[in-house]
């Protein structure tokens, strides 16, 4: 069940520590990197210099494959840890020293949103690889099969190999999750609630600078009155009779001042939260779309095989079966190249975001105190 809200966070943060994956060629530089995670020194230039090259496309695609090449050897968790920017570490490290209250409360939950969303791409990713790993020998065949005229026909080896295939296509456990499922809906609702929370408590912080803007310059003109009625009066002030009304009389216009500083810099966050939750909600859309697509391919051709194969290892409905896949199996490549290369891109987007948010956490955190 996804909780669309985390509650405020004062024990041990749960740390993801990065391991170094396995590369080979030219990927010194990646590997190099990720050692210097381990350092217990957290530095917010290097952690934030991270995220931005971590986000290209490229080294997120390297990251991935590797996954893809050799499966079981890294868990999913060191994968997010190399991928994910800033990682979970470094965002508890900053959040904690933050002030307790609702508006923490939102940027955590921001965090742990895009860091959920990263987990599900990581397994649409792997969803993608067990997909091509169980109908590659399908596809494979399809290539090679004489399909083209209908005066061909099948050996019985190859009507043996292609009906076991089939067969074993049919039988296939979808690997995509069901279209309105939790998994990618609810997150969707989650990203959508909490877009939702920050753009009331946006409109509520304008409001305060607004108001603090009266404030500040109401007691500037009260300020500017009173000076003026005292000239005009004449009244002859002793200098520290004067000294002491000006200072009671700025007193009201610094502290709005820095009332709304500390407003400002909270609006800043707030509305780097509010941007980054706007784009990876409209993100989670499209993924929800091409996802969809690919598990109701899967399902239209299971159903297909298996009304075609109904008459068991018949060689003219084999062949009629395979020559409506090879149809169909150009377009359905295509839409598993075009999630892989959608959710490189959702990495990136997820560490953008992460990244300025965190940067901006750090930055005004002295004005929050």
């Amino acid at each position: 069940m996804l909780h669309c809200l985390r509650p405020s966070q004062a024990g041990t943060p749960q740390n993801f520590h990065p391991h170094t994956l396995p590369f080979q060629g030219n990927s010194g530089d990646i590997t190099s990197r990720s050692g210097s995670q381990a350092s217990q020194t957290l530095s917010l230039t290097n952690e934030y210099t991270s995220a931005l090259q971590t986000s290209s496309y490229s080294e997120i695609r390297v990251f991935l494959d590797i996954e893809t090449e050799r499966p079981g050897e890294i868990s999913q968790e060191q994968l997010l840890s190399q991928v994910l920017r800033p990682n979970r570490e470094f965002v508890d490290e900053i959040l904690q020293h933050a002030k307790p209250g609702f508006v923490t409360d939102l940027l955590w939950s921001f965090f742990d949103h895009s860091e959920n969303k990263a987990r599900l791409c990581l397994k649409l990713t792997q969803a993608i690889r067990r997909v091509r790993t169980l109908i590659s020998p399908l596809d494979d065949l399809l290539d090679i099969l004489p399909l083209d005229s209908e005066t061909d026909s099948l050996s019985s080896p190859q009507c043996n190999r292609a009906f076991d295939l089939l067969l074993k296509y049919e039988q296939l456990e979808n690997p995509f999750p069901v279209p309105e499922s939790r998994n990618v809906h609810g997150m969707r609702h989650c990203f959508s609630d909490l877009n939702s929370q920050l753009e009331s408590l946006i409109k509520r912080s304008n409001s305060r600078i607004r108001y603090l803007h009266w404030v500040t310059y109401g007691s500037a003109f009260c300020l500017i009155g009173t000076i003026i009625g005292v000239l005009i009066a004449g009244i002859i002030i002793a200098k520290h009779a004067f000294i002491a009304l000006a200072a009671s009389t700025c007193l009201p216009v610094f502290i709005p001042s820095k009332i709304e500083k500390v407003e400002q810099s909270r609006l800043i966050q707030l509305d780097a939260a509010q941007r980054g939750t706007y784009v990876l909600h409209e993100d989670i859309i499209t993924i929800e779309r091409l996802v969809n697509h690919l598990y109701n391919d899967i399902e239209v051709n299971k159903r297909f095989i298996k009304s075609g194969l109904w008459r068991g290892k018949d060689m003219h409905s084999i062949m009629e079966v395979s020559r409506q896949l090879k149809r169909t199996n150009i377009y359905f490549q295509k839409q598993l190249t075009d999630l892989e290369e959608h959710l490189c891109l959702s990495f990136a987007a997820i560490n953008r975001a992460r990244a300025h948010l965190i940067y901006l956490i750090k930055l005004h955190q002295g004005d929050r105190s």
